[in-house]
């Protein structure tokens, strides 16, 4: 019988994906285990392998559409089988859809009848337009026979995200909609000579996930400094010789992960999510760390860093940046992170104020490790300074343990034979 192709359980929270592509056409030949369609979400990129060989009969979910996770994206017949016999059994909704490819005529009634009933919005844009407050009847639907879609509230959204208020968020639709009709622009050049481009899934997603954070979790920034003297003149004297010894090229990562997991044991607040009114505490340490790509930001994490040797985090590490940049991270490389790091520094900034990796409650910013003058037992003297900057959720994290966790970090990272008393 035929067999169904679907879209995949993408991992915790993740509850919708959006076809990027199809690697066949239908009427083409698919084999079993082979790439058959590629999937965005807001955490990573994955490749659905087909399930099983024969012919890709039907593309049910077309590339750019957005489904949840169970939803079926196509249709492959087994050899042998014929579609008009074997057509499978379909939910109300699919039934729709499908007519709507097969019969562009039958297309525009079924979707000018849905208009005209109490629910022809799907449960998942009835939420988010309640969530934003847009009026889904005012927006130009790009889905299926005009349909609005979650990619066309949350595309509303972003558009004004940069140029609205938080006040204005409240006001009428008919404003929202006059906003958007205004900025709404095709892809091209303009009469100015202004280039207009369109944003790819991930940096939809990327855009979808930082508006997210920045809208439900109240973010408060506090900054410290530590001096790295002592590790920049171990790795000064050492990194030649552990990369030798070891194949790793050794940074200054590790150590801080290590630094900021003896802490989030200190203060296990910080190691944490809120889940409608509870505060759900992590007894595990999975650190992400930012890495960032030609196509977006992406968090790759590090499980486990409690039970890992600075030596297995280095490489680790470097595993998970040569995938992430050659975008072959898995679902589990970015999956249950717990706390995130993010580096800056490497661009040559001093400070910045991270947007917490949601739906975690901190994340950390390390900076440029830089030669300056600070003051030593009352005398002026020369150190290599970091900047520390912790964004946290003031929801969940009150401002004098977030300012101790952030000093507990910078203890760690001074005085390294703190950590011996966990070796001895």
């Amino acid at each position: 019988m035929p067999v169904p192709v679907i879209m995949p359980q993408l991992g915790e929270s993740v509850v919708e994906g959006t076809i990027s592509k199809w690697h066949k056409k239908e009427g083409e030949k698919v084999v079993r285990d082979d790439p058959l369609v590629e999937i965005t979400t807001d955490k990573v990129n994955i490749e659905v392998p087909s399930p099983a060989s024969g012919i890709l009969s039907k593309v049910l979910v077309q590339e750019g559409e957005t489904v949840p996770v169970g939803a079926k994206l196509g249709v492959i017949l087994l050899e042998g089988e014929k579609a008009e016999t074997e057509e499978p059994a379909k939910t109300e909704g699919e039934t729709v859809k499908s007519k709507i490819l097969e019969e562009p005529a039958v297309a525009a009634e079924l979707a000018m009848k849905e208009r005209s009933e109490a629910t022809r919005y799907s449960p998942a844009v009835r939420r988010l337009a309640r969530e934003y407050g847009v009026d889904p009847d005012k927006l130009q639907g790009t889905g299926v026979g005009g349909r609005v879609t979650k990619d066309d509230i949350m595309a509303y959204v972003e558009r004004q995200a940069e140029e609205i208020t938080e006040e204005e968020f409240d006001l009428n639709p008919e404003f929202w909609v006059k906003v958007v009709q205004k900025s709404v622009k095709a892809e091209g050049k303009t009469e100015n000579g202004e280039e207009i481009i369109h944003l790819s899934a991930i940096r939809r997603a990327i855009a979808k996930q930082m508006l997210k954070s920045k809208r439900e979790a109240p973010h408060v920034t506090t900054w410290d400094e530590a001096d790295m003297s002592r590790w920049v003149d171990f790795l000064k004297k050492h990194s030649g010789e552990i990369e030798k010894k070891y194949n790793v090229h050794m940074t200054y990562m590790p150590f801080i992960i290590k630094a900021v997991v003896y802490s989030l044991k200190e203060f296990p607040v910080l190691n944490s999510s809120l889940e409608g009114d509870d505060l759900k505490i992590k007894k595990y340490y999975n650190i992400g760390v930012a890495v960032a790509r030609d196509s977006g930001l992406i968090v790759p994490v590090v499980h486990s860093a409690d039970k890992k040797s600075v030596m297995e985090i280095a490489r680790e590490l470097d595993e998970l940046k040569k995938k992430a940049v050659s975008d072959k991270l898995t679902l589990q490389d970015v999956h249950e992170g717990t706390f995130t790091i993010t580096n800056a520094g490497g661009f040559g900034a001093l400070a910045s104020t991270p947007i917490i990796n949601f739906p975690e409650v901190a994340i950390l910013g390390i900076h440029k490790i830089t030669e300056r003058p600070v003051v030593v037992d009352g005398e002026i003297t020369k150190r290599w300074m970091m900047n520390l900057c912790l964004s946290f959720d003031h929801r969940v994290v009150d401002g004098a343990p977030a300012v101790q966790f952030l000093h507990r970090v910078k203890e760690y990272l001074e005085e390294p034979e703190r950590w011996l008393l966990d070796l001895l």
